[in-house]
């Protein structure tokens, strides 16, 4: 069967996303005609172009006068971020040469301020910076098209946690932009040049469900034939307990949790695995027994089709860590499925892609490596598992220092005691440049609480190794938490800014505690001092659960202090001030 595999809007533009190359390897393998296509790509292309700055101009009746800079000055813009055109370093450089929306003015007011030249960044990482800053501009006055419209998102807010399919459809009927046509364009090229018999879309997050949408809905349109299928981590947390029939009306089928096996039997009018359809008027859920594939089994991604030079980097903040996630090119890459811990109170664990935990060997994640390299030309890897185990990087380590293997890596671990000086050793010489993990609470008694399988002692240590073998370090931290005091919340700043201050620690990001369905705590919410309340009625979307429970401090309040402090450490900065200072500023 000829299966055309959709990433449809808004992601990152710097990289393929990782779930259609590796469905695309699979279901050659099995003998089918699979191709793909980045829409989220070539979405953000036609916008980022002479004709769709004009396009933009003439909508919101912006006179030429002002948008002509942009016309001028945008494919300069877009090669150098492409690496196309690396001299066009000095023209970017040149005050003047670009158009000063408000994002790239204030950077000029900043560097104005501090007097820190841009905190030293050489002459190409000031100019790409700048460059994002620029495109972000463009894309600032592309939202007043449409209030939905964000640079790696788009109408996030309406598809999360939504209990009926009503604003969708509407969205979908009533919403008018040129966005809308853009999208339907693009789906249209990708028809004509493909003749797929079915369209499988991949629905990460919620900011891609309304593109997914549009995409399903023109392919309907222009034939009804063509089979749609939707699958991905949006679809696999939040339309678990799907009711709502109306959402049929645009896809004829919907697969949860890994989506090897449900594609292949739908591709081969086989029973369905995992499988939401429409029946007389009602949401069915079909699914026979059947063994997953193994992780070791499965075939290197393959980019085939997709035009990894058309992919540009954002760098929009000067942390060196943050950077990462949306600037260069990296080949995104998986090596076990689910989590090696999968016991953390607040996550999902009772959802396949955290509770099933299945590694590929040292072995066969090197011969993955050697074969996308060989294809992308490219020696940087995103390791996305949710949490890379100690014992399989230990053995991969060994393997690509045996192979001799020049790569530079980077992903998510657990600061946990397993993470010893001998394996962070090995990881800095195997090409670690960097690692992501949670700190969560930064307290021992909330720590183990939520079960994190962590001690503060124990992550301060590898945190500490870890900078010193030259790898980079992110935290995500968490507020809100129930029973989480005020004291503990500045206790766990406090520890923050220590680690900062002592350069173990290169950037953070705090997250407001959410409950989920699928948690551990919600289903046993009572260990944790927590009421559930009263559910919305849901038919379609759910995921965050809505609860109370006491507080000796304002959360919101407390959210902002953070976010304004960690800030302003990230930029190296209120280093001298203990933690409780920050109030007073708020």
């Amino acid at each position: 069967m000829k299966i055309l595999l959709i990433t449809p809007p808004l992601l990152q533009p710097n990289t393929p996303y990782a779930a259609t190359p590796l469905l695309l390897a699979w279901l050659n393998a099995q003998g089918h005609d699979a191709v793909q296509s980045d829409l989220s790509l070539q979405f953000l292309l036609k916008l980022f172009s002479r004709d769709g700055i004009l396009k933009v101009s003439e909508a919101l009746g912006i006179p030429m006068d002002a948008a002509e800079p942009y016309l001028e000055s945008i494919e300069l813009v877009m090669a150098f971020l492409q690496n196309r055109n690396p001299d066009a370093v000095f023209r970017i450089l040149e005050r003047g040469e670009l158009p000063e929306g408000e994002n790239l003015a204030r950077a000029y007011e900043m560097e104005e301020q501090l007097q820190w030249n841009f905190r030293g960044l050489d002459l190409i990482d000031r100019a790409r910076y700048l460059a994002s800053l620029y495109l972000d501009d463009i894309a600032d006055v592309a939202a007043a098209l449409d209030p939905n419209f964000g640079f790696s998102r788009y109408a996030e807010k309406l598809a999360t946690s939504l209990p009926d399919f009503g604003p969708l459809r509407r969205e979908l009927e009533e919403g008018d932009s040129i966005f809308f046509d853009w999208l339907e364009e693009l789906t249209d090229f990708e028809l004509e040049k493909h003749f797929p018999e079915m369209v499988a879309i991949t629905v990460p997050f919620p900011g891609c469900l309304l593109g997914a949408l549009i995409i399903a809905r023109r392919i309907k349109q222009q034939n009804p034939e063509i089979q749609v299928t939707l699958g991905g981590g949006y679809i696999n947390t939040e339309l678990r307990e799907l009711k709502d029939p109306a959402i049929f009306d645009y896809v004829d089928s919907i697969t949860l949790d890994s989506g090897f096996i449900p594609l292949k039997h739908l591709a081969e009018g086989r029973e369905p695995v995992r499988t939401f359809k429409r029946k007389n008027g009602a949401v069915i859920f079909q699914s026979v027994e059947t063994e997953e594939v193994k992780h070791a089994d499965l075939p290197p991604p393959d980019f085939q089709g997709l035009e990894l030079d058309d992919y540009f980097g954002v760098f929009e903040s000067l942390n060196p860590v943050t950077r990462l996630w949306s600037d260069e090119r990296w080949n995104k890459l998986v090596l076990a499925h689910g989590c090696c811990w999968s016991r953390c109170a607040f996550c999902d664990t009772s959802i396949d892609y955290i509770c099933r935990y299945d590694p590929a060997d040292p072995q066969t994640i090197c011969d993955w490596i050697e074969v996308v390299m060989d294809q992308t030309e490219f020696n940087g890897f995103h390791f996305v598992d949710e949490a890379l185990p100690p014992d399989l990087l230990d053995g991969l380590c060994d393997e690509i220092r045996r192979r001799g293997l020049n790569i530079e890596w980077w992903g998510n671990i657990r600061y946990e005691k397993r993470f010893s000086p001998v394996l962070i050793r090995k990881m800095a010489e195997a090409g670690c440049i960097a690692v992501t993990g949670g700190l969560e609470t930064g307290c021992d008694r909330t720590l183990d609480l939520m079960r994190k399988g962590i001690r503060m002692e124990h992550a301060e240590r590898v945190l500490t190794d870890l900078a010193n073998n030259g790898i980079l370090t992110h935290a995500y931290l968490m507020y809100g938490f129930p029973t989480q005091t005020e004291a503990e919340t500045f206790q766990a700043l406090e520890k923050v800014r220590d680690l900062f201050d002592r350069d173990v620690l290169h950037s953070a990001f705090w997250h407001r505690f959410a409950l989920t369905a699928h948690s551990d705590m919600s289903q046993a919410p009572e260990r944790y001092s927590l009421t559930v309340l009263p559910p919305v009625e849901s038919a379609f979307a759910r995921n965050e659960i809505s609860f109370d429970t006491p507080f000796d401090h304002d959360p919101d309040e407390i959210g902002r202090i953070l976010d304004r402090a960690t800030y302003n450490y990230m930029l190296g900065l209120g280093l001298d001030r203990p933690a409780r200072t920050w109030i007073a500023d708020s």
